[in-house]
């Protein structure tokens, strides 16, 4: 950090000069092989000193400012000592580099990451804790960066700070054991944030590159063993086998070592779906994951990830069928509430990383799906998706491309066709679009009864047909016969060993002792029905409270809860799925569901609950709540986006005697998008995503403020009278303008896809996308924009001005001439959570991704800054309540603007 002042600049100088004479002492064995690095770093050995391998000890060329951990300053040696633990030096004397301390400073933690070096450094391998270090950088003016290892309790300081990370093998194995910080003064604390913005940055893009080392090394050992296996063996690895065992289905390789696991699949994201009604209840019913998408929050996609992770392990399932990530383009299709995208590749994108991540690294391959343009529920299996250049890769592609940058093995081909073929069979996205462009290594599997024909197949990229090899029990006689090359076969094994060794499957990271284990295991846990209850209020959106009716204050109140899902979970009228819960692959069976009402008279109990189906229960109450349900499940789409009995039992409430006097809440469960035409009536309304098991216990804390509502939509809600699609765009027709199995369905809109159509249509919503309310209230100010080569940070203020505790989700969109017609998109979000009366600087660090097109004559992506346009940024609460803007300063070089016009 740059010095403030003439005095600190000569304290540090003076630092450094004292700094020349260091010995630093170890209390435990010093690692040899950082040594080693530090001195291919540019660090030299003090004269005279006994080093941590035997030989000289290492002191930096550039010289050091400050140290930290079991140390000894030479001149003071005898008086000084920095304490772990204590966070204070003992003795009569401070070193002079720590007399110019400042108690206005703080520090900003990169938890798990390890950065270059910075100028300067002092080495003590003490056993002190990042906290100590981290007390020691803020205790000096002359530290700005430190890095602290956990193995050997080592507090690296340094003047300089740096954004490049540290990417060298020490020889030791992982570098994960690393955390690091920057610290200065404390009014200077944005500066330090647009550093961490920085660093994560450089974070992903680093983890992009080692996945793809990763996956040349695993293709490299897949093509060495395919090479020694016989077409029998290689065909057990193209061909499923029917499911069973509570599992939907398996492949069974042949010719591997005796300890390698087959494949066993099964559905799905939303909790291990065990297929049978006396294995209900083993595995948790967590929300869908359109629940996720409306948390607005990677680390409870990371979070829910890891739980449903655990009860695979726990059943010995290494496949998972999932993620759903598709984007929403109708919100009438069935499996609305499967996908984590919502309606923004860029929300998706953003979910999905966290969520594969998790999944891969307990040894289970993520199988993301449905490739490609899987939109609708009617006609699936033969219906024509006619879809253009750059709404795919604008809109249906991106999520995908984030889900196998983050490890991704494995991807699961439609039922649908895409511009004529079936997505199976379909060479332009199994081959030029997934691999070609994308770089996809892993496997590709048919979704169940997916393929048609096994030469269109093996030869588009279908690598895996499920649930059997109807169709590819074909493939030898193919290859005997001259049609299908043997080459052929051999890359459709290796991309399936590949995807196992990548998985770490021939390294045993999928425990061994779990080989065995079958579906009916019992899996859930308390601590992953918390993981459910969480993400169900986190993903809870507030549509209204007037006269701020939420929370209750619950003492002596008279509650009625009205509405016969209140006291229900099950419908036997609903032929797939529950009352709260969608049907089909991703719905798990479970007898643990707590009811709303439930869930109101454990957790409440300082009032009166009373419960009826009609609104008789209201009579002389002073709530009345309302549990109101739609649904909808795999295999059709919805017919309407009601809210059935809603706007009913808001009318018969309002005609109660005595109806001035009550407060009517609305708890309305979803599968997607709704209307609200019921809302009018009401004083206050919940939505909440197909909560699962744990929605009594969650909507009981959600009325009485012990929890506070933090979703924001991520599907826009339509105003009842919205007309989106002609009959052409969805469901489809044939050519007699009529429905048939062989309906088109144009995908003519291209990119104006959710919210992006109703800006550039000027329709609003009746909530738009993003939108969702708290119990208290936020400002947004001081927005300022900055940019430095391709790269630029956004920073602005978010204040809490209510009285209560609650969560803020900025949110920040982009827009540029040739991003037309679409007016802007969502390009970052952060959720803030502030105490009543505080204010935090947001930072987000953007790229040149962020202000690109795909241009369809060229056929690649193009930067808006290259072509000379402005950039506008919008930050605020939904994607129309955008209070601050501006226009990124970012000019590019003449000499690059000139190549830019000339193509």
């Amino acid at each position: 950090l740059d010095s403030k002042t003439g005095a600190r600049r000569a304290t540090c100088a003076r630092t450094r000069r004292e700094s020349q004479l260091v010995h630093i002492t170890h209390a435990m064995t010093p690692m040899v092989a950082e040594d080693q690095v530090l001195a291919q770093q540019g660090y030299m050995p003090v004269l005279g000193g006994t080093g941590p391998s035997g030989g000289s000890r290492r002191v930096p060329r550039v010289v050091p400012t400050l140290v930290a951990g079991a140390l000894l300053v030479a001149g003071v040696a005898a008086r000084s000592l920095w304490t772990p633990g204590t966070a204070m030096w003992k003795g009569s004397k401070k070193p002079t580099f720590l007399q110019e301390a400042s108690t206005a400073r703080s520090c900003v933690l990169l938890d798990g990451i390890r950065l270059n070096n910075g100028a300067g450094i002092f080495k003590g391998t003490t056993g002190n804790t990042t906290e100590d270090c981290v007390a020691a950088c803020k205790a000096s003016s002359c530290c700005g960066q430190l890095i602290f290892s956990e193995e050997n309790g080592g507090c690296y300081m340094f003047e300089m700070t740096t954004t490049s990370l540290f990417t060298s093998n020490t020889g030791n194995g992982s570098i994960g054991h690393y955390h690091s910080a920057y610290c200065g003064l404390a009014s200077e604390g944005l500066k330090r944030e647009i550093l961490h913005a920085q660093v994560l940055d450089v974070v992903g893009r680093n983890g992009k590159s080692k996945i793809r080392e990763q996956w040349v090394e695993a293709e490299a050992n897949a093509l060495k063993l395919v090479a020694t296996l016989t077409q029998e063996n290689k065909m057990t690895l193209v061909s499923g086998s029917p499911g069973g065992l509570g599992y939907a289905g398996f492949v069974n390789p042949s010719g591997l070592p005796q300890d390698i696991m087959p494949l066993k699949m099964q559905d799905g994201p939303q909790g291990f779906n065990p297929y049978q009604v006396e294995l209900a209840g083993t595995a948790t019913q967590f929300p869908a994951l359109l629940a996720v998408a409306a948390s607005f929050s990677p680390d409870v996609s990371r979070k829910y990830a890891e739980a449903v992770a655990d009860e695979f392990v726990t059943k010995g399932a290494n496949v998972l069928l999932g993620p759903d990530v598709e984007v929403t383009r109708s919100t009438m299709t069935g499996r609305c509430f499967e996908t984590l995208s919502g309606e923004d590749p860029f929300l998706g994108s953003s979910l999905v990383r966290p969520f594969v991540q998790e999944i891969q690294k307990r040894g289970i391959i993520a199988t993301v799906k449905h490739w490609l343009d899987n939109n609708q529920e009617i006609y699936r299996q033969t219906m024509n998706s006619v879809v253009g250049d750059r709404a795919q890769h604008e809109i249906y592609m991106p999520v995908f491309k984030a889900a196998f940058e983050a490890g991704a093995a494995a991807v699961m081909c439609s039922y649908n066709k895409v511009n004529g073929d079936h997505a199976c069979e379909n060479g332009q996205i199994l081959t030029q679009l997934l691999r070609d462009e994308l770089g996809f290594k892993g496997y590709v599997v048919s979704d169940w009864g997916g393929t048609h024909n096994a030469e269109k197949s093996a030869k588009a990229g279908l690598d895996v047909e499920m649930p059997n090899a109807q169709y590819y029990h074909d493939i030898p006689g193919l290859i005997q016969n001259g049609t299908l090359d043997a080459a052929i076969l051999d890359k459709m094994a290796t991309h399936v060993l590949s995807s196992m060794y990548f998985s770490g499957h021939f390294d045993g990271l999928f425990p061994p002792e779990k080989f065995g284990a079958l579906g009916h295991m019992p899996a859930t846990t308390d601590a992953h029905r918390a993981v459910a209850l969480n993400t169900i209020i986190e993903s809870a959106i507030l549509l209204k409270n007037k006269g701020d009716t939420l929370p209750l204050t619950t003492s002596g109140l008279k509650i009625a809860l009205i509405g016969r899902y209140c006291n229900q979970t099950e419908d036997k009228a609903l032929q797939q799925g529950s009352v709260y819960s969608g049907g089909g692959s991703g719905f798990v069976m479970t007898t643990r569901s707590i009811s709303p009402l439930q869930g109101v008279q454990d957790f409440i109990k300082d009032a009166e609950i009373s419960f009826s189906a009609d609104a008789s229960a209201a009579e002389g109450a002073d709530v009345a709540v309302i549990c109101a349900a739609a649904h909808s499940e795999e295999g059709w789409d919805r017919k309407n986006l009601s809210l059935p009995e809603a706007a009913d039992l808001v009318v018969k409430l309002r005609a109660l005697s005595g109806a001035a006097a009550l407060k009517v809440v609305i708890l309305a469960s979803a599968p997607g998008a709704v209307t609200t035409e019921w809302l009018h009536g009401a004083d206050a309304a919940l939505l909440l995503f197909e909560p699962g098991e744990q929605v009594g216990p969650a909507i009981a804390r959600l009325l009485t403020g012990a929890a506070s509502p933090s979703g924001r939509l991520p599907v826009s809600l339509p105003e009842v009278d919205e007309d989106r699609f002609t009959k052409w765009q969805y469901p489809g027709l044939c050519a007699d303008n009529s429905w048939c199995e062989q309906m088109i369905a144009n995908f003519s809109e291209d990119v104006l896809v959710g919210y992006r159509w109703n800006n550039a249509q000027d329709v609003p919503s009746a909530f738009p996308f993003g939108f969702g309310l708290s119990y208290t209230q936020f400002e947004f100010t001081d927005l300022h924009a900055s940019c430095s080569g391709a790269s630029a940070s956004v920073t602005f203020r978010v204040s809490n001005v209510g009285s209560r505790a609650g969560t803020a989700v900025p949110q920040l969109y982009i827009g540029f001439r040739s991003l037309r017609p679409v007016l802007r998109q969502l390009r970052a979000f952060k959720k803030v959570t502030l105490a009543p009366g505080e204010t935090a600087d947001v930072i987000f660090a953007l790229s040149d991704e962020d202000w690109s097109f795909w241009d369809t004559p060229q056929a690649r992506w193009v930067s808006a800054l290259t072509l000379g346009e402005d950039v506008r940024v919008s930050v605020g609460s939904s994607s129309t309540e955008l209070p601050l803007t501006a226009t990124l300063p970012c000019v590019l070089p003449r000499r690059k603007l000139a190549k830019a016009s000339l193509r």
